[in-house]
């Protein structure tokens, strides 16, 4: 009796691996939109500077906190009168935000600059969106976000939470790698944090060596250098704040922020910003080599 050959289907691809790679001169870079638009991989002069791979999405590439940054005190924002309760993902508080991992829609792609946007979710309260716009220079990666209210005032802290490789692979050759890097920052102060990595109202003098730490008041931007590879130069004029994170074994976070961690329940830098309809929150970080 004869039968049919069984059906083969092949399975969906994975829209999370989906990559759009831009290239300008020596540099040259991947954006994964379905994970948070964010910044994938950086490569600079044949150097890989991003972790591509984390045991969760909070640990690799550059991708965008919005609307806070870092923890929110018990999931709760407390503004203008109301409060409402974020999902706490991070013990008992919320942390980095709504859109870390959430699919971005391509709005322009080109050999050299992308913009991406995505709604922040039926999580937070306000109609709204973020949009992040990535444009690759030979000489520096600008990254410009936007947080855009679409009915009513929201407030807003916007940030980038980069993963720089400790030891940074050749692309070619992951065997060949730098030195460990070096991240060399300036501060006036450090906001004193509890054992939840959440600011105590006080201030203290900077770190000799910034572990996790909450910096104020830079006195020149930041630096990450890898001996025997490249130096990059952190600009960020938004930022009200950088956030050195150096405790994992792989990797060094250098974030730049526009607020502090549970700010937009006031705090030290006193209200957080507002989003209004046609008046979007907006920050820029440059990373710059020579």
């Amino acid at each position: 009796m004869w039968h049919d050959p069984p059906v083969t289907v092949a399975a969906a691809p994975d829209p999370r691996l989906a990559r759009l790679r831009l290239a300008a001169g020596s540099a040259a870079l991947e954006i994964a939109p379905d994970v948070g638009g964010r910044v994938a991989a950086l490569e600079v002069d044949g150097w890989d500077l991003l972790r591509r791979h984390g045991w969760t999405d909070r640990e690799w590439g550059a991708f965008v906190m919005a609307p806070w940054i870092g923890r929110l005190r018990l999931g709760r924002v407390s503004w203008a009168g109301r409060t409402w309760q974020m999902p706490p993902d991070e013990g008992p508080h919320a942390i980095h935000g709504t859109v870390s991992a959430m699919p971005f829609t391509v709005t322009e792609i080109g050999t050299t600059r992308a913009r991406l946007e995505a709604p922040l979710g039926p999580d937070w309260p306000f109609p709204g969106r973020v949009a992040q716009v990535v444009e690759l220079a030979p000489k520096h990666l600008l990254l410009r976000l936007e947080l855009h209210a679409d009915r009513e005032p929201m407030p807003g802290i916007l940030g980038w939470h980069p993963w720089f490789h400790r030891r940074a692979p050749r692309v070619a050759d992951a065997r060949a790698q730098t030195g460990e890097v070096a991240v060399v920052v300036h501060p006036a102060y450090r906001v004193e944090l509890d054992r939840h990595g959440l600011p105590t109202g006080g201030l203290g003098p900077p770190p000799e060596t910034p572990l996790d730490d909450v910096l104020l008041n830079l006195i020149a931007p930041p630096v990450v250098r890898w001996p025997g590879g490249p130096t990059l130069s952190l600009h960020a004029p938004e930022a009200q704040a950088w956030i050195v994170y150096a405790a994992h074994p792989d990797g060094v976070c250098v974030e730049p922020v526009t607020g502090l961690p549970d700010g937009l329940n006031g705090g030290l830098l006193g209200e957080p910003p507002v989003a209004r309809p046609g008046r979007p929150l907006t920050a820029t970080f440059e990373i710059a080599w020579g």
